[in-house]
């Protein structure tokens, strides 16, 4: 029983704290946007043999027996049968649209590629961010308590100075105040941890309770002070948008390529072998044909020529022309879009490095300046409200701080999505410790 008992601890120990790279495997296996996005893709690779097809031969095979009934005005006719096989071929030599489309379908394949794997960057994304949102949450509310506790001291502190007439009634008002705001504090805080490992479940498909924190070695990532444009450039040409609408302009060039079907020739190798007879049925022998059964064949080329469509092809061609401009113009906005979200998270993590630097300067000096309050209000130079101030002033510069790192670090991942870049080594190497080295695109 003691056996089970603590192996039944271990498990709920273990249940409760979930690392990221657990986290990510979860949502991999059971992240419904990542599973719509993968069912995309096996649909997309069928386009290629779909439009190859149309280049290969094609044969088909007709089985027929009529039965026929012949009535001439004064004079018998016998009813008879035909039975026959017809094998037919059909073999495209030249057709410019078939050829085209089959390059296209090639294209999107790519396409579906590019498509999964920038889906499977998205759920790394939305993993990193939902992890960093609760343990940010866990941080708060651990400080939420830590704070609770202070006040509480604090007020048991004040209580005993009114007791002994060291203290005024406003004090020990000032702290009750500030307990009761600490509790509230408390609550919201629990609500927000709450929501965010709700959050957590909808992407791994299962409760979480807790996750671990961060490696005590974890450093922030730095990137060079110049080295904003490399990442720019990096983007314009290697984000997963940009690739796909350079992808889409191919395709928007060849569909204007394939109108030109519209004034080319066609040309087919048509074949058919045919089998069969006339039965004799009623014993008559006005239309009887015997019982042999004679095979015929012929084999050939066809091509065809378009001479006049009615002007159909023209506005095709102008309706394809201009569509291919829209796709050019998609890419411009995919380059200018993706340039703006590099620039952003390369700023994102400069600010970030900077602020958290700032902010861990501020919690020392919030530190000492609370301890100098708490004993000015032992000896009687500080007032209760000196101290209470102080310690909301500490506790809400720890709070900034833990953000400021865990928002850091976000950015650096959205950063490095910009440049397709982001996989499950990244996140592993940012919370375990390798993040503090400088950042460059391409590594």
């Amino acid at each position: 029983m003691l056996l089970g008992a603590l192996l039944l601890v271990v498990w709920a120990f273990r249940a409760e704290a979930a690392s990221l790279d657990e986290l990510v495997n979860d949502a991999i296996a059971h992240d419904a946007t990542l599973a719509s996005a993968e069912a995309a893709y096996r649909a997309g690779l069928e386009k290629e043999p779909e439009a190859r097809a149309a280049l290969l031969p094609h044969l088909g095979l007709t089985q027929s027996d009529f039965k026929t009934g012949i009535h001439v005005p004064g004079q018998p006719a016998a009813a008879y049968s035909t039975v026959g096989e017809s094998l037919s071929l059909n073999q495209t030599v030249f057709k410019w649209d078939d050829w085209q489309s089959w390059q296209q379908s090639k294209l999107s394949v790519a396409d579906a590629g590019l498509a999964l794997a920038s889906a499977r960057q998205d759920l790394l994304l939305r993993v990193a961010q939902a992890y960093l949102d609760a343990l940010a949450a866990h941080d708060g509310f651990l400080l939420a308590q830590e704070h609770q506790r202070s006040v509480n001291e604090q007020l048991a502190l004040t209580a005993r100075s009114f007791a002994l007439g060291a203290a005024t009634v406003v004090d020990l008002d000032e702290a009750q105040a500030a307990a009761d705001a600490a509790q509230a504090d408390l609550i919201q805080a629990q609500g927000v941890l709450d929501r965010r490992y709700a959050a957590l479940q909808k992407i791994v498909g299962h409760p979480v309770d807790g996750v671990d924190p961060l490696d005590a070695k974890a450093g922030l990532p730095a990137v060079a002070q110049d080295a904003s444009d490399r990442w720019v450039a990096e983007a314009q040409t290697s984000g997963f948008e940009v690739k796909r609408q350079e992808i889409a302009l191919e395709i928007s060039r060849r569909e204007v390529s394939k109108t030109d079907a519209g004034y080319m020739p066609s040309v087919s190798i048509i074949g058919s072998v045919s089998h069969g007879n006339a039965a004799f049925i009623n014993g008559q022998t006005n239309f009887y044909t015997g019982a042999n059964r004679a095979t015929s064949g012929e084999i050939g080329i066809q091509i065809s020529i378009p001479l006049f469509d009615g002007l159909s092809t023209v506005s095709r061609k102008r309706e394809t022309l201009a569509l291919r401009d829209k796709v050019e113009d998609d890419l411009e906005g995919s380059r200018r879009s993706a340039a703006l979200d590099a620039r952003q998270s390369f700023l994102g993590v400069q600010d970030g490095l900077a602020q958290v630097v700032a902010l861990r300067t501020a919690q020392r000096s919030a530190e000492t300046a609370l301890k100098s309050n708490q004993k000015g209000f032992r000896v009687g130079v500080r007032i209760n409200a000196d101290v209470l101030g102080a310690e909301d002033k500490l506790f809400g510069t720890r709070r900034d701080l833990a953000k400021a790192r865990y928002d850091t670090l976000m950015q650096f991942l959205h950063l490095k999505a910009s440049i397709a870049q982001l996989d499950q080594t990244t996140l592993s190497q940012l919370v375990a410790g390798g993040g503090a080295s400088s950042a460059e695109p391409g590594k």
